[in-house]
Protein backbone atom coordinates (compact mmCIF):
# COMPACT_ATOMS: atom_id res chain seq x y z
CA UNK A 1 0.00 0.00 0.00
CA UNK A 2 1.45 3.32 -1.11
CA UNK A 3 0.72 6.48 0.90
CA UNK A 4 0.24 9.62 -1.15
CA UNK A 5 1.96 12.68 0.37
CA UNK A 6 1.41 14.94 -2.64
CA UNK A 7 -1.11 16.99 -0.66
CA UNK A 8 1.74 18.25 1.53
CA UNK A 9 3.24 20.54 -1.15
CA UNK A 10 -0.03 22.42 -1.50
CA UNK A 11 -0.30 23.25 2.18
CA UNK A 12 0.53 26.77 3.46
CA UNK A 13 3.97 27.28 4.99
CA UNK A 14 2.67 27.76 8.53
CA UNK A 15 0.80 24.44 8.39
CA UNK A 16 3.84 22.63 6.97
CA UNK A 17 5.98 24.00 9.78
CA UNK A 18 3.37 23.03 12.37
CA UNK A 19 3.20 19.48 11.04
CA UNK A 20 6.99 19.09 11.10
CA UNK A 21 7.23 20.44 14.66
CA UNK A 22 4.32 18.22 15.72
CA UNK A 23 5.92 15.08 14.29
CA UNK A 24 9.29 15.88 15.90
CA UNK A 25 7.67 16.51 19.29
CA UNK A 26 5.64 13.31 18.99
CA UNK A 27 8.75 11.26 18.25
CA UNK A 28 10.86 12.87 21.02
CA UNK A 29 8.14 12.71 23.69
CA UNK A 30 7.23 9.19 22.64
CA UNK A 31 10.84 8.05 22.82
CA UNK A 32 11.45 9.51 26.27
CA UNK A 33 8.07 8.27 27.49
CA UNK A 34 8.79 4.68 26.43
CA UNK A 35 12.39 4.87 27.68
CA UNK A 36 11.27 6.20 31.08
CA UNK A 37 8.56 3.58 31.46
CA UNK A 38 10.86 0.69 30.65
CA UNK A 39 13.61 2.07 32.89
CA UNK A 40 11.54 2.68 36.03
CA UNK A 41 9.14 -0.23 35.66
CA UNK A 42 9.59 -2.61 38.59
CA UNK A 43 9.80 -5.52 36.16
CA UNK A 44 13.30 -4.34 35.30
CA UNK A 45 14.39 -4.92 38.91
CA UNK A 46 12.36 -8.11 39.37
CA UNK A 47 14.32 -9.86 36.64
CA UNK A 48 17.52 -9.87 38.72
CA UNK A 49 16.10 -9.46 42.23
CA UNK A 50 12.91 -11.56 42.45
CA UNK A 51 13.17 -12.20 46.21
CA UNK A 52 13.65 -8.62 47.42
CA UNK A 53 11.16 -7.46 44.77
CA UNK A 54 8.57 -9.68 46.42
CA UNK A 55 9.39 -8.23 49.85
CA UNK A 56 8.96 -4.70 48.53
CA UNK A 57 5.74 -5.59 46.69
CA UNK A 58 4.16 -6.84 49.91
CA UNK A 59 5.51 -4.04 52.10
CA UNK A 60 2.89 -2.13 54.08
CA UNK A 61 5.35 0.61 55.02
CA UNK A 62 5.94 1.91 51.50
CA UNK A 63 3.03 0.73 49.32
CA UNK A 64 4.11 -0.39 45.86
CA UNK A 65 1.65 1.99 44.19
CA UNK A 66 3.25 5.01 45.90
CA UNK A 67 6.96 4.29 46.36
CA UNK A 68 8.83 2.41 43.67
CA UNK A 69 12.37 1.13 43.21
CA UNK A 70 13.77 4.16 41.43
CA UNK A 71 12.53 6.62 44.06
CA UNK A 72 14.74 4.99 46.69
CA UNK A 73 17.60 3.70 44.55
CA UNK A 74 18.39 6.60 42.22
CA UNK A 75 19.77 10.06 42.87
CA UNK A 76 17.15 12.73 43.44
CA UNK A 77 17.62 15.60 41.00
CA UNK A 78 16.37 19.13 41.42
CA UNK A 79 14.39 21.18 38.94
CA UNK A 80 17.45 23.09 37.72
CA UNK A 81 21.02 21.82 37.20
CA UNK A 82 23.96 23.27 39.07
CA UNK A 83 26.54 25.48 37.38
CA UNK A 84 28.94 23.84 34.92
CA UNK A 85 26.51 20.94 34.44
CA UNK A 86 25.64 19.64 31.00
CA UNK A 87 22.05 20.82 30.49
CA UNK A 88 21.05 18.04 28.07
CA UNK A 89 22.63 15.21 30.08
CA UNK A 90 21.12 16.52 33.32
CA UNK A 91 17.54 16.52 32.09
CA UNK A 92 18.05 13.25 30.22
CA UNK A 93 19.07 11.60 33.49
CA UNK A 94 16.23 13.33 35.35
CA UNK A 95 13.59 12.07 32.92
CA UNK A 96 15.14 8.62 32.57
CA UNK A 97 16.66 7.67 35.96
CA UNK A 98 20.03 5.95 35.69
CA UNK A 99 22.75 4.63 38.01
CA UNK A 100 20.52 2.59 40.32
CA UNK A 101 22.32 2.11 43.64
CA UNK A 102 21.58 0.31 46.91
CA UNK A 103 24.39 2.05 48.79
CA UNK A 104 23.62 3.43 52.23
CA UNK A 105 24.40 7.02 51.20
CA UNK A 106 21.93 6.90 48.31
CA UNK A 107 19.19 5.36 50.44
CA UNK A 108 19.76 7.70 53.35
CA UNK A 109 19.61 10.80 51.14
CA UNK A 110 16.33 9.61 49.66
CA UNK A 111 14.91 8.88 53.12
CA UNK A 112 15.65 12.44 54.19
CA UNK A 113 14.32 13.84 50.93
CA UNK A 114 10.84 12.53 51.77
CA UNK A 115 11.08 12.58 55.57
CA UNK A 116 13.16 15.67 56.28
CA UNK A 117 11.11 16.47 59.40
CA UNK A 118 11.62 13.10 61.11
CA UNK A 119 15.17 13.65 62.49
CA UNK A 120 13.91 16.67 64.43
CA UNK A 121 11.06 14.84 66.20
CA UNK A 122 11.51 14.49 69.93
CA UNK A 123 8.95 11.72 70.02
CA UNK A 124 7.09 9.79 67.33
CA UNK A 125 3.36 10.22 67.79
CA UNK A 126 0.51 7.82 67.03
CA UNK A 127 2.48 4.76 68.14
CA UNK A 128 0.90 2.08 70.29
CA UNK A 129 3.96 0.19 71.47
CA UNK A 130 7.29 1.95 71.04
CA UNK A 131 8.23 5.58 71.66
CA UNK A 132 11.46 6.75 70.04
CA UNK A 133 13.02 10.19 69.99
CA UNK A 134 14.69 10.75 66.64
CA UNK A 135 16.14 13.99 67.96
CA UNK A 136 18.16 11.98 70.50
CA UNK A 137 19.29 9.37 67.99
CA UNK A 138 20.03 11.16 64.72
CA UNK A 139 23.23 13.24 64.88
CA UNK A 140 22.57 13.92 68.54
CA UNK A 141 25.03 15.03 71.22
CA UNK A 142 25.65 11.54 72.63
CA UNK A 143 24.65 9.45 69.62
CA UNK A 144 26.45 9.93 66.31
CA UNK A 145 24.06 8.03 64.04
CA UNK A 146 23.84 9.79 60.67
CA UNK A 147 22.32 6.96 58.67
CA UNK A 148 18.60 6.06 58.72
CA UNK A 149 19.45 2.52 57.64
CA UNK A 150 21.19 1.80 60.96
CA UNK A 151 17.76 1.46 62.57
CA UNK A 152 15.44 1.09 59.59
CA UNK A 153 17.39 -1.38 57.46
CA UNK A 154 14.26 -3.51 56.86
CA UNK A 155 12.00 -0.62 55.90
CA UNK A 156 11.29 -1.84 52.35
CA UNK A 157 12.61 -5.41 52.14
CA UNK A 158 11.59 -6.99 55.44
CA UNK A 159 12.71 -10.61 55.88
CA UNK A 160 10.88 -11.07 59.16
CA UNK A 161 7.50 -12.77 59.52
CA UNK A 162 6.02 -9.72 61.25
CA UNK A 163 6.89 -6.71 59.14
CA UNK A 164 7.73 -3.39 60.76
CA UNK A 165 9.67 -0.27 59.98
CA UNK A 166 10.72 0.08 63.60
CA UNK A 167 14.21 -0.81 64.86
CA UNK A 168 14.68 -4.39 66.05
CA UNK A 169 15.39 -4.77 69.75
CA UNK A 170 18.55 -6.80 69.17
CA UNK A 171 19.87 -3.94 67.05
CA UNK A 172 19.36 -1.46 69.88
CA UNK A 173 21.42 -3.65 72.23
CA UNK A 174 24.30 -4.16 69.83
CA UNK A 175 27.53 -2.32 70.64
CA UNK A 176 27.37 0.32 73.37
CA UNK A 177 24.06 1.98 72.44
CA UNK A 178 21.73 0.48 75.06
CA UNK A 179 24.02 -1.98 76.80
CA UNK A 180 22.95 -0.71 80.23
CA UNK A 181 19.25 -0.86 79.38
CA UNK A 182 18.98 -4.62 78.96
CA UNK A 183 17.52 -4.97 82.46
CA UNK A 184 13.79 -5.69 82.50
CA UNK A 185 12.89 -2.71 84.68
CA UNK A 186 14.25 -0.32 82.04
CA UNK A 187 11.94 -1.48 79.23
CA UNK A 188 9.66 1.47 79.90
CA UNK A 189 12.30 3.83 78.51
CA UNK A 190 11.14 2.91 75.03
CA UNK A 191 7.84 1.07 75.46
CA UNK A 192 4.45 2.58 76.20
CA UNK A 193 3.08 -0.86 77.02
CA UNK A 194 4.04 -2.07 80.51
CA UNK A 195 5.92 -5.11 79.27
CA UNK A 196 7.62 -5.68 82.63
CA UNK A 197 4.33 -5.90 84.55
CA UNK A 198 2.83 -8.18 81.90
CA UNK A 199 5.87 -10.44 82.12
CA UNK A 200 5.51 -10.75 85.92
CA UNK A 201 1.80 -11.52 85.63
CA UNK A 202 2.50 -14.23 83.09
CA UNK A 203 5.16 -15.72 85.37
CA UNK A 204 2.68 -15.90 88.28
CA UNK A 205 0.05 -17.54 86.08
CA UNK A 206 2.60 -20.05 84.81
CA UNK A 207 3.76 -20.89 88.36
CA UNK A 208 0.19 -21.65 89.44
Amino acid sequence: MKIDFSFYKDLPVWLKSSLIIGVVLFVVVGFFGIARYTDINDGLCRGCHPTIHGMWKNSKIHPADKVTCYECHTKAMGTFPEKDTNFIVYYRDKIIPVHFDSGRKMLNNNCLRCHDDIPKLKEVKNTRIVKISHAKHYKAEKVKIDDCMVCHYAVAHDKYAVETNRPRMQGCFLGECHKEDTKAERCELCHFVKLVEEEKVLEKITDK
